[in-house]
C-alpha cells in the first residue's frame, strides 16, 4: 500500500529535523522581542562569554566524571565564574541604598 502523499508545507512554515513532525526551529512570530531600549549585545563579548561557559563546563563534566550535571551544579558552575542572580543583585542594591525620607 502507498503512503498517503504529504501535505504541501505554507510558505511560512519551518522544516523539522527529525521527521517527527515537531519543528526544532523557533519561529520569527514568538522569538522574544527587545525593547527599543535594551541596547543590542556585543557579538564578541557574547562569543567570549559563551566560550568561557562552555569550557567551565567542560572542566566540570571531566573533574566529576558526570556527562550530564544537574541544572543545579550548572548554577554552581556560573556562579564560580563570577555570575550574580539580577533578584541578589536588586537586594543588595536596595539594603544598600540609605532609607527614603520621610
Amino acid at each position: 500500500m502507498a503512503s498517503p502523499p504529504r501535505k504541501a508545507r505554507r510558505s511560512g512554515d519551518q522544516a523539522d529535523d527529525f521527521g517527527d513532525g515537531l519543528s526544532t526551529r523557533t519561529s520569527s512570530r514568538s522569538a522574544k522581542r527587545r525593547s527599543p531600549k535594551e541596547p543590542e549585545p556585543d557579538p564578541e563579548l557574547l562569543e567570549l562569554e559563551r566560550t568561557q561557559f562552555l569550557r567551565a563546563m567542560d572542566r566540570y563534566k571531566r573533574r566529576t566524571g558526570k556527562t550530564f550535571p544537574s541544572w543545579s551544579e550548572v548554577l554552581d558552575v556560573l556562579r564560580d565564574l563570577g555570575w550574580v542572580s539580577p533578584a541578589k543583585l536588586e537586594a543588595e542594591r536596595t539594603s544598600n541604598s540609605p532609607p527614603a525620607p520621610v
